[in-house]
């Protein structure tokens, strides 16, 4: 991809490693479990999501950070491999992020360490890769550079998903709402929604997005546009482990808006895309093209 060549998607977001752990039970406090199975790979909101839309025959951008050790540079070849526009800064005192599950049965919990992350909202990025972007996607909460992209996307198309960022929220900043005057697509999970409303938030077209979608895992998805709810179900397939499926959601649901499609049936397509995610583990082991989500897709239109 040249200097001048368009963009369907920029993204904005990390990268990360993750690592696996399958356990017999998840302990309670001060108590101990098994390892059954271990597994490390590529993961990162920002990319995962970059790497599904590149999968989807999107021309892709990435935004982020990582480390300048091996497993950052190994990342970084990996990506540049897939065709993605890279746009990363190294940063050379500091580890590449990492993301640690812990998982029984269908629950998890979760850990994240920071690393190299920490640098998101320091970073500088050119304005012109906006200007060459038809749609511009921010991962997780790093308000200070969102604030400035978001800004400067004020004639793109914007989807957010803030994800577990919001979690570390004890009142919503003033920030966030600043982003969302300039969103046009806000994604959360119910979970994520659920803590939103305790501290004071509520879905509401007047905040800025004209689209609201609440990814709530097997009991489908639902949307807010135009003053109309809607439920959309998901694609059913042997669940392997969901993590990413949130992150292919997204890319999926971009690679159908900018094929013309309407909220209702990119949603579905976004199911259609995660379905694959979820048949294996790791959030970009069993990526998709555009015409094997397609198949999917029209067997959701015709029930």
């Amino acid at each position: 991809m040249s200097g001048r060549d368009k963009i369907d998607v920029l993204v904005f977001g990390d990268a990360a490693i993750d690592d696996f752990y399958e356990v017999g039970s998840l302990p309670r406090i001060n108590n101990s479990a098994d390892v059954s199975s271990w597994r490390e790979f590529y993961g990162g909101m920002g990319a995962n999501t970059a790497v599904v839309s590149r999968s989807l025959g999107l021309r892709t951008a990435l935004v982020s950070v990582i480390g300048a050790d091996a497993k950052g540079e190994g990342y970084r070849k990996y990506l540049q491999n897939l065709g993605i526009d890279l746009r990363l800064k190294r940063i050379l005192n500091g580890d590449t992020t990492r993301s640690m599950f812990f998982k029984e049965d269908g629950r998890q919990i979760s850990f994240f360490y920071k690393g190299v992350t920490e640098k998101m909202d320091e970073l500088e990025f050119d304005k012109g890769l906006i200007h060459r972007a038809s749609c511009i996607y921010m991962a997780r909460t790093y308000l200070n550079l969102q604030k400035r992209v978001s800004y400067a996307s004020r004639n793109r198309f914007l989807v957010y998903n803030p994800g577990y960022g919001v979690f570390d929220f004890e009142s919503v900043p003033k920030k966030f709402y600043q982003i969302l005057k300039n969103v046009n697509v806000l994604v959360l999970n119910d979970h994520e929604l659920r803590h939103l409303k305790t501290i004071g938030f509520s879905i509401s077209h007047r905040l800025g997005p004209s689209v609201f979608i609440i990814t709530r895992g097997e009991k489908g998805t639902i949307s807010y546009s135009n003053g109309v709810q809607m439920t959309v179900p998901v694609y059913k397939t042997d669940s392997v482990d969901a993590s990413g499926a949130g992150d292919a959601f997204n890319a999926g649901f971009i690679a159908a808006h900018l094929r013309g499609f309407e909220t209702h049936d990119a949603i579905n397509f976004a199911n259609a895309t995660a379905s694959f995610i979820v048949e294996k583990w790791g959030c970009q082991t069993n990526l998709p093209t555009w015409e094997m989500v397609k198949r999917r897709y029209d067997e959701l239109d015709k029930e």
